[in-house]
């Protein structure tokens, strides 16, 4: 682990007003809403950020490999696939030599906001089931 990453963690600390408590670990978690973070470096030089999506099923497939489109966005995340756990990672990464207060937050936060879409998306693809089934019962009328 280099000096670079552990600089970044204690800024990436800072701008989250969060304490660090001891030795910095080579994969340090931060909890972000229901959102679990992980970040290390990997390979070296580069600041790798992570998150899991869960599994991969038929259901969340397409909505996952949405996400892997091309796009101008800087430290979009980017979706990969864990073989030993079936579950979806959601990850981005950038330079240590580049990184600062503002790309450190930026990258997190972006990772952060695309977790949350994809959970809303996902939310939505269980939901139309319920929204189409109805209460209504004609046998509760009588006349």
């Amino acid at each position: 682990m280099s000096q670079q990453y552990t600089q970044a963690i204690e800024i990436l600390c800072q701008e989250l007003n969060l304490t660090l408590s001891g030795n910095i670990d080579t994969v340090v978690s931060f909890k972000v809403g229901e959102q679990e973070c992980h970040i290390t470096e990997h390979p070296s030089g580069r600041l790798l950020m992570f998150s899991n999506l869960g599994e991969l099923t038929s259901d969340n497939a397409k909505s996952l490999l949405e996400i892997g489109m091309f796009s101008q966005e800087e430290k979009k995340p980017v979706i990969g696939f864990d073989s030993n756990s079936n579950n979806v990672i959601l990850w981005n990464h950038q330079s240590l030599v580049q990184a600062d207060r503002h790309s450190l937050y930026q990258q997190l936060e972006v990772l952060s906001q695309y977790f949350d879409q994809v959970q809303s998306d996902l939310q939505e693809l269980a939901e139309p089931e319920a929204k189409e089934k109805s209460n209504f019962s004609p046998a509760a009328f009588r006349v």
